[in-house]
């Protein structure tokens, strides 16, 4: 087959002109969901159109081959973009690069003087291009993103940072003000209306005197629109970009995000994906709006897509066989490292599998609600999200017994409303207290130094365990939702000093933020349908300045739901190695 390609003359597409045959027609055909269009052009003349992308550029050549044959707009357009993507994928892979004497205060040089040699690549890496770092916890993302900006040359300017609430004062201001001096606003809804004042009359001050300045906040102040509105940020960063509903572009937050301008975007994320590639989407939309324009097109280049009941759309893993050219297109986008790459000397955390048979009781409970949650999914042809609710339902009978209160029931659609409350009847209990007995954490030992984290997804749960250890004279604190920061910072310092010997966490709300890295095991109740969740409380125990082996205990009981749920993260886990992890590894021994 043979065929023209050529730039529009809007320079923003690509033409593609071939003799008529059956075969260009399919080619052509096959790149629809690749965003190829048909019409006529001035001329009346037929043509295909492309986006101007080299992942369907590539394609295009795939498909006609040797009998493709480029303009000269089209060829000095790729020749620029390949040269761009070489060099970002060079660079996303270095172990070290030469970094420029940092201006603007006495401290920053010290910065650069004391990075660690992986720390110099992606801060060189992050000045030139706008990016994701993906970083595992504990590397240095926050202090990677300052030292980017002003290797960049953006320091002099406003700087927007997106964080979760925990986050906002005790790393994000603590850094900032470490190595810049700069001034700090950190604004969340909890201020009182007095200090909310403050914190406008100090960006108006900035601004009016043209000093750089950051304001540090979260995605809920962004969602309605409560933060300085400057035409053009220096710099704009996300953290924890997985939380925020930035992978889904039709949620509020997204949308705002994607409306504010700035020279420099950085999503950061130790645990991005969750064992679904689609979620990285919203982050490079958010990125280069211009060039993730769709989704769905993305999505079809490399991810299968399979259509189930109700002509329902599901997108899963990487299509087989593309998942070297994914990475390659991912790497000019993204900086990646893990613990073990850049501290080989640290022990890596050990996962243990703890299985507890339920008591009596406890099972009798969990099998009458799995059969009643087995009807109404088969009755009443269940969405997903309220299977997902039934499943979550069953998490919670399969950690202990509950006292339940039924609210209502939705004849239409069977839901069932209700109020669970735990009770101490329960399989994993006396297993947590044994493993917690053996590793020096006993009532029976008051003179022990050992330390641990308790971890839950549901906040009854953790409550209970809670109210249980102190009964049992086990000195213990609890981390939810409800802890307000000042708090939450006073439990970290009792824990750290030893006066707290067990912390109780809820799993999303102290997965970050929390620097609890005394204990050396972690004790997960219940594990989420997102390993990542577990990845992320466990890492509150790790300390790159500390040699100590941290264990991770995960309790699920036998012939429940939670089999399933191990199932699929152990598929979700593999995902995430070979996309983030064994690619990147890969690429790295081919430039080497």
């Amino acid at each position: 087959m043979q065929a023209f390609a050529e730039l529009t003359k809007s320079g923003d597409r690509c033409q593609v002109h071939f003799r008529y045959s059956p075969e260009a027609v399919l080619a052509m055909n096959r790149l629809k969901p690749l965003g190829a269009r048909f019409r006529y052009d001035d001329d009346r003349n037929p043509e295909w159109t492309l986006p101007l992308d080299l992942v369907v550029m590539r394609r295009l050549r795939e498909e006609f081959g040797d009998g493709l044959q480029l303009g000269a707009a089209l060829k000095e357009w790729g020749t620029k973009q390949v040269r761009k993507e070489q060099q970002l994928q060079t660079l996303a892979v270095a172990d070290d690069a030469p970094l420029k004497e940092m201006k603007l205060n006495k401290k920053l040089p010290k910065l650069a003087k004391w990075f660690r040699p992986y720390q110099r690549a992606d801060v060189m890496f992050m000045a030139t291009t706008s990016c994701l770092n993906l970083l595992e916890p504990r590397l240095g993302k926050t202090t990677e993103v300052i030292g980017a900006v002003f290797e960049a040359d953006l320091e002099n300017g406003p700087h927007l940072v997106v964080a979760p609430k925990s986050t906002l004062d005790e790393v994000w201001r603590m850094e900032i003000e470490r190595w810049t001096g700069h001034t700090v606003v950190t604004f969340y809804g909890d201020l009182s209306l007095a200090e909310k004042a403050e914190c406008e009359r100090t960006v108006e001050r900035c601004q009016n005197e043209g000093k750089p300045y950051w304001f540090v906040t979260t995605a809920d102040m962004i969602r309605r629109g409560n933060f300085p509105k400057e035409k053009l940020w220096n710099s704009f960063t996300i953290d924890e970009f997985h939380k925020t509903g930035l992978p889904e572009n039709k949620n509020v937050f997204p949308k705002v995000a994607v409306s504010i301008k700035a020279q420099r975007k950085y999503a950061l994320s130790g645990t991005p994906m969750g064992g679904k590639p689609i979620k990285l989407w919203g982050a490079l939309h958010w990125l280069e709006p211009e060039k993730f324009t769709s989704k769905w097109r993305w999505a079809a280049q490399w991810l299968v897509i399979e259509t189930t009941w109700g002509n329902h759309k599901s997108i899963g893993n990487i299509i087989p066989g593309r998942e070297d050219a994914f990475y390659r297109t991912l790497a000019p986008h993204a900086v990646r490292r893990l613990r073990e790459e850049v501290f080989p000397q640290l022990p890596q955390t050990q996962w243990i599998d703890v299985w507890c048979d339920m008591t009596k009781s406890q099972a009798k409970q969990y099998d009458e609600f799995a059969a009643a949650a087995e009807v109404r999914i088969d009755e009443y042809h269940l969405s997903a999200t309220s299977i997902l609710a039934e499943y979550t339902r069953l998490k919670q009978f399969a950690n202990h017994k509950c006292a339940v209160e039924v609210l209502s029931i939705d004849e239409e659609t069977g839901h069932i409303d209700m109020k669970v409350k735990a009770t101490e009847e329960s399989g994993k209990i006396p297993r947590l207290l044994q493993n917690l007995a053996e590793r020096g954490i006993d009532p029976e030992d008051s003179d022990g130094e050992d330390q641990a984290i308790i971890a839950s997804q549901f906040r009854e749960t953790a409550e209970m365990i809670y109210r249980y250890l102190n009964r049992n004279q086990i000195p213990c604190e609890i981390i939810s939702g409800a802890v307000k920061q000042k708090d939450r910072n006073r439990i970290m310092q009792e824990f750290q000093s030893g006066k707290v010997r067990v912390a109780v966490l809820v799993t999303a709300a102290a997965g970050v933020g929390i620097t609890l890295n005394k204990a050396s095991d972690v004790h997960v109740l219940d594990e989420t349908w997102n390993p990542d969740d577990q990845t992320q409380v466990t890492d509150r125990a790790v300390d790159t300045t500390r040699n100590h082996q941290v264990t991770a205990l995960v309790y699920r009981s036998r012939g429940t739901v939670e089999q399933y749920i191990k199932e699929v993260n152990d598929q979700k886990i593999e995902v995430n190695k070979n996309v983030l992890d064994l690619r990147r590894q890969m690429a790295k021994g081919v430039k080497k």
